[in-house]
């Protein structure tokens, strides 16, 4: 069970390297992004995706929380 409670931190030394990444190298991410799917991606589209992974940590994250403090 406190793995369970920890995994919020895993989230957290995800989100927040990947975060730095982007912030410091948008350019490059985008155009190795752009080159890998064949497709123009945006610095915006990068942001968006950003935020949408971390809202979909924070749902995930919110609901093990929410099981641990039921048991």
């Amino acid at each position: 069970m406190k793995i369970l409670r920890t995994l919020g931190y895993c989230f957290l030394f995800v989100m927040v390297p990947l975060g730095g990444v982007l912030a410091a190298y948008p350019d490059q991410i985008s155009g190795f992004i752009s080159a890998l799917l064949r497709t123009d991606v945006s610095r915006g589209a990068l942001g968006i995706a950003f935020l949408f992974i971390s809202a979909v940590c924070m749902k995930v994250d919110l609901g093990i929380r929410r099981r641990a403090a039921e048991a």
